[in-house]
């Protein structure tokens, strides 16, 4: 370092001179990044503003086509491409895991334009939206997995002539066992604490919503008898027991004929072949 230092000891100027070029040099590349930065959305027309959100969805470049989209839509309001920037903005949340965003920017889209060409796309993706946030784990409330089945079936009505029809019937299926198998979950939990009245209104629910699956339906029968006949046995020795509190106004009797009628629910095994 010490002979650097006495080389600039000895010629200033070369090391003022240094320095200037650096300084121009920096100067330089500075004006070459800010001239490479294209212009904002709000100075382009609308055909190359809508252009390049194009561009940027095309290269997934989600932020950048959820912030261009909304200075392009108060830049151009009323233009004949404020729907499909709405719907790219959309399909940018989705994209991007950001699922309730989506949820709402697609139902904007369908309000303000109901008969667009991918309407049946946005309905989808709500459903699909909630779908994606619903959890595997039947442990977990599951009010994303009815919200997407709901989704889906209104999906159903109003497109059933779109390709994405299979694939709406095919997560519903997949969503509504999982309902099921959480509703039963519930029901042995309470089951395990000899809770009756709770484990019986979860089996009675899955005989009612859910009567499609064997397995579950024949778990159901067989326990919601079996909590039928349990009330009825503390209905009989302690009338007012807070185990039997929503059945007071019945009989041990009439709990008992509940329980038969709960076995006969139970799905009917197949016939054996002669």
């Amino acid at each position: 370092m010490k002979p650097v230092v006495r080389v600039h000891r000895r010629f200033p100027l070369l090391a003022n001179f240094a320095r200037l070029v650096a300084l121009v040099a920096l100067i330089a590349f500075g004006v070459a990044s800010v001239a490479c930065e294209p212009p904002p959305i709000s100075e382009l027309a609308a055909e190359q503003g809508i252009q390049r959100i194009r561009e940027r969805h095309a290269d997934s470049s989600w932020d950048k086509v959820v912030s261009d989209v909304n200075e392009f839509r108060s830049r151009y309001p009323y233009t004949q491409f404020a729907s499909e920037a709405e719907l790219l903005q959309a399909d940018a949340y989705f994209q991007s895991s950001r699922y309730p965003e989506a949820i709402v920017s697609y139902e904007d889209f369908l309000r303000k334009s109901p008969s667009h060409g991918n309407a049946d796309l946005a309905f989808f993706r709500i459903g699909r939206s909630y779908d994606l946030q619903s959890p595997v784990e039947i442990d977990r409330e599951q009010a994303n997995s009815l919200k997407a089945i709901e989704k889906y079936a209104t999906f159903l009505e109003r497109f059933n002539g779109s390709r994405l029809v299979p694939e709406a019937k095919e997560r519903i299926a997949v969503l509504r066992r999982r309902v099921a198998d959480h509703s039963a979950f519930i029901a042995r939990f309470y089951w395990k604490k000899d809770l009756w009245q709770g484990a019986l209104t979860r089996y009675l629910e899955i005989l009612r919503d859910f009567p499609t699956f064997p397995d579950l339906r024949e778990e159901a029968s067989e326990r919601a008898a079996a909590c039928y006949e349990k009330l009825a046995d503390e209905l009989e020795r302690d009338p007012k027991s807070d185990m039997s509190l929503y059945f007071r106004d019945q009989t041990p009797a009439d709990l008992r004929k509940k329980a038969k009628d709960a076995l006969a629910m139970a799905p009917t095994p197949p016939k054996s072949e002669p």
